[in-house]
């Protein structure tokens, strides 16, 4: 490390995003709840067409419409703005602390990659919590329409191909909507943010 050079780790920013987390748990909640959510509805869709398909030996899946997906598209967008607004607000919640952290010496990019690293975490839990429950509902799903003792059996592959779609996009969805929050938190000036008053 060079003399008078601030260095800012991965482990550094998932310690610290980690921590922010614990301690706001309630809007990290919120916003778990809200990838959960889109990310429960989209993979329920798509593991119904499986379950449908699998029993109509292996035939187009006759179980799930156009027109739902359209609303997972509906309800992914609502999560997107959702959790842009909880980290704007965030952001103006920790002028002081960013204030402090810059004039400490960390630089524009430290900061965006703390808010980043903060976002991927919470899509993650966002994406296994909500490809949990939507496996469960087309679990149940498909088990009321064909009987508990019918229920098909997909493939394992598409299983764990699924579950690694739905946490990849609830993480690319989580930090694309933290960007633009992250943005304006890291183009802070550390005088005016150690002015501002909430």
């Amino acid at each position: 490390m060079e003399p008078g050079r601030v260095t800012f780790k991965l482990g550094d920013a998932l310690r610290l995003g980690y921590e922010y987390i614990k301690r706001r748990r309630d809007r990290a909640i919120i916003n778990v709840a809200s990838v959960g959510l889109a990310i429960s509805f989209f993979s329920m869709i798509v593991l119904a067409e499986a379950f449908h398909r699998v029993q109509s030996g292996g035939g187009a899946g006759l179980g799930v419409e156009a027109y739902q997906y359209w609303m997972v598209a509906v309800a992914l967008a609502v999560s997107v703005i959702g959790i842009a607004n909880a980290m704007l607000i965030a952001v103006f919640e920790r002028y002081r602390e960013i204030g402090t952290m810059k004039c400490l010496g960390a630089l524009d990019r430290h900061i965006l990659m703390l808010f980043l690293i903060e976002s991927s975490i919470v899509g993650a839990i966002g994406g296994v919590t909500g490809f949990t429950a939507g496996a469960l509902a087309a679990l149940l799903s498909a088990a009321i329409s064909a009987g508990f003792s019918n229920i098909p059996g997909i493939p394992l592959a598409e299983v764990i191909g699924l579950f690694s779609a739905s946490t990849f996009l609830s993480i690319l969805l989580s930090v694309s909507a933290t960007l633009y929050p992250a943005w304006r938190a890291a183009r802070l000036d550390p005088v005016e943010a150690l002015r501002y008053e909430l």
